[in-house]
């Protein structure tokens, strides 16, 4: 220890007996060492001016998001064409019919008294005819006697007009009774298909979705058909009737793929494939304090395979439509497309990106884009390529400590 505090004691001893410039020297020394160790150790680097990225290449897919209810392809509805009280109903949801089988019966009672009305209108028609034919055929007989008689001047010309008067009455009375035949008859047919609807039956097969009535209530055909049941062709085929906006369906023609997600399946996704876009659209309009807009929407008919009986009719699908696939295209992040310098006034009607040149400032070059992404869009065509770096945003607290940046002389 002793031998440590001489060597401090004569080190000291020393640097005291030295000149003044040279202590002057040595301490200048010992100061720029210090603020060196000071600059790059200890004090924190500079935050660089902008952030930026590199342009890579990748695979991207253009996707039209959409949602719309899941539905059976083809459905109808089963109504009453008759007035009455409901008296039996032998379906029920989800009931499966064939087409013929009886679903429902309505009180006849009415439409049968018309039945019987009308029939014996029609027995009392024919008989009137019978009687008219009887009569036409005696005036025609009386008519072509005297029609002789008189060519013989065996008669007057008064007699003959009397049987020529006769023959026309009877020959209006036989086509008035049969009119009244006629007429007869179709109220007997419309009555008996009356009494025919009176049992409602299945038109098609299939499977029973509503049931709009029960049984005891009353019916009133009109102007509309009561709706009492509606019935669904095939299950295992569906659709999604999807609303896209007047932006995206342009993008989407018919053959191409959506794939859907379900809530009551969220860890599944299924498939579909487009088969209509259709051309009849529904418009909408919007507005609040500060300015109003209209929107647009067209219908895109999306087939869907049922055949594992998964899906129920009324089902929201969330739909992606991938109207583009292209592997290995340049791309970069949304960002940098919105980028321009704070320090630039300049306005463009092109599309660009701020690249970062060595020894250069910022440098502008103008793009062609293609797919647009969430977070990156294609990059189709212009003078840049994979790994050059371009600007996403410009560090502000950079930018204060450094100063507004020089304007580039023009050349």
């Amino acid at each position: 220890m002793n031998e440590k505090k001489n060597i401090f004691v004569r080190f000291f001893s020393w640097c005291w007996n030295l000149s003044w410039w040279i202590k002057l020297i040595i301490l200048l020394l010992l100061a720029g060492g210090g603020w060196w160790v000071y600059q790059h150790y200890f004090q924190a680097p500079s935050a660089p001016r902008f952030r930026t990225t590199e342009i890579k290449k990748g695979d991207m897919k253009d996707v039209v998001e959409a949602s719309g209810p899941l539905a059976p392809i083809n459905t109808t509805e089963v109504g009453a064409l008759v007035s009455g009280e409901i008296l039996k109903i032998y379906v029920d949801y989800n009931s499966q019919v064939k087409k013929g089988d009886l679903m429902a019966v309505i009180d006849p009672t009415q439409v049968q008294a018309t039945y019987d009305q009308a029939q014996a209108s029609l027995s009392s028609a024919k008989e009137e005819l019978e009687s008219a034919k009887m009569n036409y055929d005696l005036a025609q007989a009386n008519l072509t006697r005297y029609q002789t008689l008189y060519k013989k001047n065996y008669v007057a010309k008064t007699d003959l007009e009397q049987y020529e008067l006769a023959f026309a009455n009877a020959k209006s009375g036989l086509n008035s009774a049969e009119s009244r035949v006629i007429q007869a008859q179709a109220s007997l047919d419309r009555a008996q298909k009356d009494l025919d609807n009176t049992r409602i039956i299945a038109p098609i097969d299939g499977i029973v979705l509503g049931k709009k009535v029960s049984e005891g209530q009353s019916l009133t055909s009109g102007y509309a058909t009561p709706e009492m049941f509606t019935l669904a062709q095939d299950l295992t085929k569906m659709q999604i009737e999807a609303k896209v906006s007047e932006a995206d369906v342009v993008k989407i023609k018919a053959g191409q793929t959506a794939q859907f997600t379900l809530d009551g399946y969220p860890d599944e996704k299924f498939n579909g494939t487009i088969r209509q876009v259709r051309t009849n659209y529904s418009a909408s309009s919007s507005s609040n304090s500060n300015s109003s807009s209209n929107s647009t929407t067209y219908t895109v008919v999306i087939d869907v395979d049922n055949t594992e009986g998964k899906f129920m009719p009324g089902m929201t699908a969330t739909i992606s439509i991938i109207t583009q696939d292209k592997k290995d295209v340049l791309m970069v992040q949304n960002e940098a497309l919105r980028f321009s310098p704070s320090d630039n006034q300049e306005k463009y009607e092109t599309t660009g990106l701020w690249v970062i040149e060595r020894g250069v400032g910022p440098k502008r070059v103008d793009v062609t884009i293609g797919i647009i992404g969430d977070k990156e869009t294609e990059i189709k065509s212009g003078d840049v390529h994979e790994g050059q770096r371009v600007i996403l945003s410009e560090n502000k607290e950079a930018a204060k400590v450094s100063g507004p940046a020089r304007p580039r002389r023009r050349r």
